[in-house]
């Protein structure tokens, strides 16, 4: 008897497989190529790729904005159409705030198409800016204007429109 309960003991192990059986690969995601609607799709890249124009939009205000405060005046002026802002410029309380300055701080809203192509060729981005400087704190709030340049190269800012803003 006391020879079986070893035994009895490993009989479960011996019921227990080591080995495992792999699980089924999923389905190739072409197989299921053929239930997607093709207007949802194009929906959805149109959807993608205005999303990311207005994403390159924003970041060339950004941009523009971040060279502005430097010494190099002629590159902050290439982000514009034409090269400079033109006489006055939309932002000329921001661009004559420069001096002095310590820290500039930029909110934007979403940006707003303002053409009806896809993705649009054309976008309004409203901004919100606070400066501060040695004699204290100024908030504008305004928007800039961009269009897709000619050539395909990113965005160039068209127009501008800066006022103080009091809270």
């Amino acid at each position: 008897m006391r020879h079986w309960l070893p035994m009895l003991l490993v009989l479960p192990l011996a019921h227990c497989s080591c080995q495992r059986q792999p699980e089924p690969a999923p389905e190739p995601a072409a197989l299921h190529a053929e239930t997607v609607d093709p207007a949802a799709a194009a929906a959805a890249e149109a959807a993608r790729a205005t999303a990311e124009a207005g994403r390159q939009a924003v970041a060339t205000v950004h941009a523009y904005l971040g060279a502005l405060p430097g010494t190099d005046r002629p590159r902050a002026d290439a982000y514009w159409s034409g090269g400079g802002p033109g006489d006055p410029a939309g932002d000329a309380v921001l661009r004559g705030h420069m001096p002095g300055l310590r820290g500039m701080r930029i909110e934007n809203d979403r940006p707003q198409a303002l053409d009806r192509q896809s993705p649009p060729r054309a976008y309004e981005v409203p901004v919100r800016l606070r400066l501060d400087d040695d004699a204290g704190s100024l908030r504008l709030r305004g928007y800039y204007r961009l269009r897709a340049r000619i050539d395909g190269g990113g965005w160039e800012i068209t127009s501008a429109s800066l006022q103080p803003a009091f809270d």
